[in-house]
């Protein structure tokens, strides 16, 4: 029997256990994994960001982890057109390809036709651009200006990027001037072919199978907290000081756009920017004698403390903070973009509960075998994958704009501009607004009747006595 070789690919918040099952599964089908993290593509930083192990990476070959230097630019095209041939090259030679990550968005441009090229080989069009603006000049135009300047090239996506979204606005800005077409031209194109849908092209790989490794999420928040604190026992203090010291000379666009704004680094900045290495010492000979322990809130109050350690506690909090924050976004996307898409062409997509890392084996493992195993030898699964659901904004227009006047603040479509209509924050300013009108109407009335009867008084003729 003719075996199908699948697309693997493993999604799942950070902490899930990603990294675990891909290792299982590579070694246990001779397969390659493929880094689909957008940190993890960068040098260095290796505790920061998770990064396999070298001992993880002699296990099963992995791509696309450094490959890229905090100096250079590294977008979601470059990592397409990076992944594609290795799946291609895999796929010839009946090696599946197994891609795990947490950016969601690199993993949804492998699986789907849904990027946009800024350049063409021969753009035939570009000599008649009339509004080429220089990357000099739109470095140097404020976020407004690039989206009034996009709003009358491409009103189309104006009205379907936020205002606020410097760098999508670029992005549209970009395509138009580096292919003659607009991206809205481009978008419409992508949709009209065959499998297309609002999000874009079709599906690429019809033999795919998704596992989302699912946590409880107060027992992934836990699980969360720990691992900052394990980072600390890693040498993540050391590492991010050498990182620091290393790329002080990168552009301030970086921190917005590159390595430099990662869940891991910039969260330790304020820190960093503030002590040295000197003072790194110090804690990290605290942190050994307390078992790799930062002090409490109480404890930050006592005398004798290294100097920088209440910085650096806040630091970490803040990670934990912005740790538990992305992983509810990333559960959130999957939700939307793979189980809420209502016609999209979205593989099956069957969830394996990694709350209980004691039950692991039974629950996630030897689960996740017996689905790929089943698909690659035509049978049929006994477990059942994940029900498709509707979203509520299905049937909206998602790509126009709106203001609200009363909260100054802009909308993009409509199922967003209803919930914000619908929120108790909304309901309180507008009846604050209201509220504030009304009294200026008593105010102004109060001021009104009071000089009518000044005039009335002043114009009163006079009684004789």
């Amino acid at each position: 029997m003719m075996r199908k070789v699948p697309l693997i690919v493993i999604l799942g918040s950070t902490g899930t256990g990603k990294t675990k099952l891909s290792l299982e599964l590579a070694e246990r089908f001779g397969g390659e994994i493929i880094s689909a993290d957008s940190m993890q593509v960068y040098t260095n930083l290796d505790i920061a960001t998770a990064k396999a192990t070298k001992e993880e990476q002699a296990r099963a070959r992995h791509h696309l982890l450094d490959v890229a230097t905090p100096a250079e630019p590294f977008t979601v095209t470059h990592f397409r057109n990076a992944a594609l041939p290795i799946i291609e090259r895999l796929l010839t030679k009946s090696t599946p390809p197994i891609v795990v990550g947490g950016t969601n968005y690199y993993i949804e441009s492998l699986l789907w036709d849904i990027l946009v090229d800024t350049q063409e080989g021969d753009s035939k069009n570009s000599s008649l651009l009339t509004q080429q603006l220089a990357d000099e000049t739109l470095a140097a135009m404020t976020t407004a200006a690039l989206h009034q300047h996009l709003a009358s090239i491409d009103a189309g996506s104006a009205n379907r990027i936020h205002p606020n979204n410097r760098r999508k606005i670029l992005r549209a800005i970009e395509v138009y001037q580096g292919t003659g077409q607009t991206l809205t031209e481009k978008l419409a194109e992508q949709r009209q072919r065959p499998g297309g849908n609002r999000l874009g092209g079709p599906l690429r790989y019809p033999h795919t199978i998704l596992l989302w490794l699912r946590c409880q999420q107060d027992v992934l928040n836990a699980r969360l907290d720990g691992r900052v604190d394990g980072m600390l026992q890693q040498g993540l203090l050391k590492e991010l000081r050498q990182f620091h010291d290393e790329n002080k000379a990168v552009t301030v666009q970086a921190y917005t756009s590159g390595v430099l704004q990662t869940i891991g680094y910039k969260e330790f900045v304020p820190y960093l920017m503030k002590h040295n290495e000197q003072q790194d010492e110090q804690i990290e000979e605290y942190l050994r004698t307390h078992a790799y322990r930062l002090p409490s809130k109480e404890e930050l109050k006592q005398e004798g403390l290294p100097v920088g350690i209440d910085l650096l506690r806040a630091c970490c909090d803040e990670l934990k903070l912005v740790t538990r924050r992305y992983s509810k976004k990333q559960i959130k996307w999957i939700n939307n973009r793979f189980l809420g898409s209502k016609d999209r062409q979205v593989p099956d997509l069957y969830e394996l509960d990694t709350s209980d890392v004691s039950a692991w084996p039974a629950a996630v493992y030897q689960r996740a075998e017996f689905i790929v195993e089943s698909y690659r030898s035509g049978q049929l699964c006994e477990i059942e994958p994940m029900a498709k659901r509707v979203h509520p904004g299905a049937d909206l227009n998602e790509e126009t704009s709106n203001f609200c006047a009363i909260c100054e603040r802009h909308f993009v479509g409509e199922y967003q501009w209803g919930l914000h209509l619908k929120s108790n924050k909304h309901k309180r300013r507008r009846e604050a607004k209201r509220r504030k009108e009304r009294e200026q109407e008593q105010e102004a009335e109060r001021q009104q009747s009071t000089a009518d009867k000044v005039f009335v008084n002043e114009t009163k003729p006079e009684t004789l006595a």
